[in-house]
């Protein structure tokens, strides 16, 4: 059997530079609307953990305000009944 060539490789490794791109325009109108409809999932995502991470932020100001006595039963708004269930507990 042949022995098989030794492989080397090169650890010195040039940089490509790009002078010169000929896209026609609606070519590229496609290829920026890809990117955009591409885009659309990545911002719904986006939208759902700030939504998360705004209600839990909410939550816990609104713990602490309640906490330190930031609400007064008597300024809201509530029927009676409801008043006195709270109050009982």
């Amino acid at each position: 059997m042949d022995n098989p060539p030794n492989l080397t490789t090169q650890s010195n490794s040039t940089g490509v530079t790009i002078t010169n791109i000929d896209i026609p325009f609606g070519r590229l109108i496609v290829i920026m609307l890809k990117m955009m409809l591409a885009s659309i999932p990545a911002i719904l995502i986006m939208y759902a953990a700030m939504a998360f991470i705004a209600v839990v932020v909410f939550m816990i100001f609104g713990a602490m305000g309640l906490a330190f006595g930031g609400m007064d039963l008597d300024s809201l708004n509530l029927p009676p009944e409801l008043k006195e269930q709270i109050q009982k507990k």
